[in-house]
């Protein structure tokens, strides 16, 4: 009970993170570089002063460097400048070809596509930010499987017939990034083409919905990254719902540069210590009969 705040919550402090970071100060400078400069700075000199010893990038600044953080980090550092900025993306670059073979988009789209096997919850967002960025090349929207957003106008309960390619908690990623892949690489099919074109703004209502008035999906940087990060390379820069998750994610930012995972557990702790409480009165109350 002496750890409840003076709003009735627990809070936990999660660790820093790199794919956190990079992944908010990307979507951030995709929104309004101008606007946002000293978050982006900031947390790309985090970025920089954390880098591994190896060259790559973990889930936490004590963590072993894994691919998806690293290239996330990788792709962040096209925003940064000065010699030790670029000296991490070197760094960075040897790590890749150690663990890939090449720098190859092809390479890279497949080592990331066979790691996370067919569900493209986080393969298709880690590979739209690489696009984005022109770590894929000058077409790198080829390697960025195109999401069947046009779903999300369904009914839900139709959700469970349907191969939605992400899981459901990441219907946000399903529309944001699906819209991103058709806006700059248009299917062949015009079929296809059509159809996405005029179910866009119902799509947009749909994840306005989504949209807590926070600004946050999930409380989530990653998760509120991929989506504002995508509506920009969409066209709606300027667009309600990415712009609240600026807000979100510029607010989320610690003193230090960086930014956690998640908003610091302020849902997940609170349920678990209620949970405990309950445990314990209930047992107290049996003790009495």
């Amino acid at each position: 009970m002496r750890e409840m705040n003076g709003q009735g919550l627990w809070e936990g402090t999660l660790s820093s993170s790199a794919l956190a970071t990079a992944t908010a100060v990307f979507a951030l400078s995709q929104v309004d570089r101008n606007a946002n400069g000293e978050f982006v700075a900031s947390g790309l000199q985090w970025l920089v002063r954390n880098i591994n010893d190896d060259g790559g990038w973990g889930d936490s600044p004590e963590s072993k460097s894994n691919l998806s953080a690293t290239l996330l980090c990788w792709s962040a550092l096209t925003l940064a400048d000065g010699e030790s900025a670029a000296d991490a993306v070197k760094r960075a670059e040897i790590w890749i070809r150690e663990t890939v073979g090449t720098l190859e988009p092809v390479d890279i789209a497949a080592a990331i596509t066979k790691f996370y096997g067919n569900d493209r919850t986080f393969s298709t967002p880690i590979l739209t930010m690489c696009a984005i960025a022109g770590r894929l090349g000058s077409d790198g929207w080829t390697y960025v499987y195109q999401l069947h957003y046009e779903f999300a106008v369904l009914p839900r309960w139709l959700f469970r017939f349907l191969r939605l390619d992400v899981v459901g908690y990441a219907l946000p990623v399903l529309i944001s990034i699906g819209l991103a892949r058709h806006r700059n690489k248009p299917a062949s099919c015009p079929l296809c083409r059509t159809t996405r074109n005029i179910v866009t703004g119902a799509c947009m209502r749909v994840l306005r919905k989504l949209q807590p008035k926070h600004g946050g999906f999930l409380e989530a940087a990653p998760l509120t990254s991929f989506v504002a990060m995508s509506l920009a390379a969409a066209g709606f820069k300027g667009h309600e719902v990415t712009t609240r998750a600026a807000s979100f994610l510029s607010e989320g930012q610690r003193s230090d540069g960086s930014w956690p995972i998640d908003t610091n557990l302020s849902m997940w702790v609170p349920i678990q210590s209620v949970n405990a409480l309950s445990r314990i009165h209930l047992n107290q109350d049996a003790s009495k009969v």
